[in-house]
């Protein structure tokens, strides 16, 4: 390992794969561990020493240890009792050369002391029943989990810390925040944190402002609106899905948090006209709905300002707090992004108003009924839904018509840079809905996907759609775009294609994000501009 010089820098080069992990309770006392396997000890019962490779160290419950590829290890117990630990087996892998791992080594690490054992059981627990599921995606998340667990683990050896009492409720607020679902107590938080209960609960409040189970509450409660205003479910579902097991609990709970009842506040957000888009594809999904935004950010990348008359602009290109605090809206509807975690100033505008954040992988068809469902506007949508369908097919048929089999590429553009839109956005329309041939490399592509000039040519498509990329809806962007595109026509790579060899290059570049934005406005003005775009055989 040519980059890492000691231990911290070799513990963080490496790379981990989870091979298996197994609850073990046995009155056995060897085993071998493999030759190309790490594995990692965690006991939950024991009693006596362990000798790893001819050195003892004693052995007792919240206990870790780090056995090295090849080692024997024996359990030298105190009593005949039984043993009770779990095994991990993983890889750890370094750079080789030319993009290639080998197996690593780790070195200078056997006995752990963790702080904080019952935290790291119960993220064990989770690894293990993931792993186990039968389900690959879950696997996937199970191996996520297990490097996330090393990472906390490692740096408790490195800086070895003793956790003070802030770090100590931090950890158990993360845990609330992560876990509301399960039955949590005072007594198991207490014991996360390595305090007694009512220590525990005193430091607790001095810290945070609330006891523990009024801070759990309010995580519950803030789940439990959220899933009222997009979803059908009854009550008794939304509570026994956010950690309460008596509906009428929740009831009271609910009120005495919010100042209603759960019915009252779904039927007043439904009744509401000051609604806050803070998404310029969220906008889009309201227009279908035959909704004018109360107050919305606004940016010309998504060109439909004309269609407002009273809308209070509270941003561009992102929210505004002052604005979005001034305008006093009822609702906030927002998308979360690409990334899992909230920032800051998404974790504030519940302060302001009862926010719905769509999450930003669901499909738009599923934003787009969400927020009916949050504004009462269910048969809206449904009717708007069954007129696209049958419009998309009919356009679906006409377009087959004329291109057949032809692939189609999706070209974004925009200052120095140059992307394949994959299957949202406009893809959603041309791949989904009209069913037009995805060019080779495409159907790997979820959302986009930056590249050069030079590797156009690998998808080998037959048309392109040449639009915008990265639009922030200013006249120099329009200028920069355009320079680009002229650079990009009087390129031989460019001349070399095989769709501009068959003048199938169709161009809808000025027109911003009207068509790329994903949402049900945007689709359905696609819908109306794409006879054109595809019928032409005109190019630049």
């Amino acid at each position: 390992m040519q980059n890492a010089t000691n231990l911290p820098e070799q513990l963080a080069y490496y790379l981990y794969k989870l091979e298996d992990i197994q609850h073990i309770h046995t009155t056995s006392s060897r085993f071998q561990q493999e030759t190309n396997l790490h594995g990692m000890l965690l006991f939950t019962k024991a009693k006596g020493d362990i000798l790893i490779e001819g050195r003892i160290f004693p052995l007792h419950q919240q206990k870790v240890f780090l056995l090295t590829p090849g080692v024997s290890v024996e359990l030298r117990l105190s009593t005949d009792d039984s043993v009770e630990y779990t095994y991990i087996r993983f890889h750890a892998l370094e750079a080789a050369h030319e993009g290639h791992f080998a197996s690593a080594k780790l070195q200078g690490l056997r006995e752990v002391t963790v702080t904080h054992f019952p935290f790291l059981l119960v993220q064990v627990d989770e690894i293990q029943r993931k792993h186990h599921s039968g389900n690959a995606w879950e696997s996937m998340k199970a191996n996520i989990l297990f490097q996330e667990m090393l990472v906390v683990l490692f740096q408790d050896v490195i800086q070895e810390p003793k956790q003070d009492l802030d770090q100590a409720i931090a950890l158990t607020v993360d845990y609330m925040k992560q876990h509301y679902r399960l039955e949590i107590t005072r007594e198991k938080l207490a014991e996360m944190a390595g305090l007694s209960a009512d220590y525990y609960s005193r430091a607790f409040k001095k810290i945070v402002g609330k006891s523990p189970m009024e801070y759990l509450n309010g995580i519950r409660i803030n789940q439990a609106k959220q899933m009222l205003l997009q979803s059908h479910g009854s009550f008794r579902t939304i509570a026994q899905r956010v950690g309460f097991n008596d509906e009428f609990y929740f009831s009271r709970r609910f009120k005495a948090t919010t100042g209603c009842s759960p019915t009252i506040y779904v039927k007043q957000f439904k009744q509401s006209s000051k609604i806050a888009s803070l998404k310029n594809m969220l906008t889009g999904h309201l227009i279908a709905l035959g909704i004018e935004p109360y107050a919305a950010v606004m940016n010309d990348a998504f060109p439909i300002a004309h269609r407002f008359r009273n809308t209070i602009v509270v941003g561009n290109p992102i929210p505004d707090l002052e604005r979005l605090l001034s305008a006093k809206p009822d609702l906030i509807v927002t998308c979360g992004s690409r990334d899992v975690d909230k920032s800051l100033k998404e974790k504030m505008f519940d302060q302001i108003a009862p926010t719905v954040t769509l999450p930003f992988f669901h499909n738009w068809r599923v934003h787009f009924q969400t927020i009916a469902n949050v504004v009462g506007k269910e048969k809206e949508a449904n009717d708007w839904l069954e007129r696209y369908e049958r419009k998309a097919d009919l356009t679906r048929k006409q377009v087959e018509q004329k291109i057949g089999n032809e692939t189609v590429l999706i070209l974004g553009v925009g200052k120095g840079k140059m992307c394949v839109y994959g299957q949202r956005n406009l893809g959603a329309v041309l791949y989904g809905d009209l069913r037009v041939s995805l060019p080779k490399g495409v159907e790997e592509i979820a959302h986009y996907k930056e590249l050069s000039l030079d590797a156009l040519s690998d998808f080998d498509a037959d048309r392109i759609l040449l639009t915008c990329f990265k639009h922030d809806g200013t006249v120099q962007t329009d200028e920069a775009i355009r320079k680009e595109v002229h650079r990009l026509f009087n390129d031989s790579r460019w001349q070399a294609l095989k769709a501009v060899q068959n003048r199938s290059v169709h161009c809808m570049y000025e027109s911003r994000h009207l068509y790329t934005s994903y949402n049900p406005l945007s689709h359905d003005l696609f819908l109306d501009h794409i006879q054109y775009m595809l019928m032409s055989e005109s190019s630049k």
